[in-house]
């Protein structure tokens, strides 16, 4: 079952400005050594960068989360495998504790990059727990949101002149 799943683009270039700004303490803080070795063989570093990270913050929406407490940055690592389409996600720390908790028994993830834009998509499955999800609470509405819905907008046809 899908216990969550979240998105994240992220704009390339505001990775290069952070990163000219903050300088390479900000690659070290936010990737491990395989990470930074993938995004250093690609043909634009920052592209990689801009990929990961957005992998990394649509994790944190899947868990719903976000984030918090004693989630690091590290607890959360990507590789890809040799000949792979897609990559691979691993969790450690804080952040498996979290997923651990809600039941998680995999995290899949997609990426994909322009040359403005990079994005991820993440999904995390496994049997759940009774506390994960709306599944587990059938009187509970699927919809939690307490922002109100906007009317839709329907023409009106009836004004027209046949």
């Amino acid at each position: 079952m899908i216990l969550g799943c979240g998105i994240d683009l992220m704009e390339i270039a505001r990775f290069e400005r952070e990163l000219a700004r903050r300088g390479g303490g900000l690659v070290e803080e936010l990737f491990g050594p395989p990470e930074l070795a993938w995004c250093r063989r690609r043909r634009r570093a920052c592209e990689g960068y801009a990929m990961a990270f957005a992998a990394k913050e649509a994790l944190f929406k899947a868990l719903g989360t976000g984030m918090v407490g004693r989630m690091t940055w590290g607890d959360v690592a990507i590789a890809w495998p040799e000949g792979a389409a897609q990559p691979a996600m691993t969790l450690s720390g804080e952040t498996a504790a979290v997923a651990a908790a809600m039941g998680a028994g995999g995290v899949h993830v997609a990426v994909a990059a322009t040359r403005e834009h990079a994005v991820a998509w993440v999904v995390v499955s496994g049997l759940g727990t009774r506390d994960s999800g709306p599944a587990c609470h059938t009187n509970t509405p699927v919809c939690t949101s307490s922002a109100r819905q906007p009317e839709p907008r329907i023409p009106n046809h009836g004004s027209r002149q046949t």
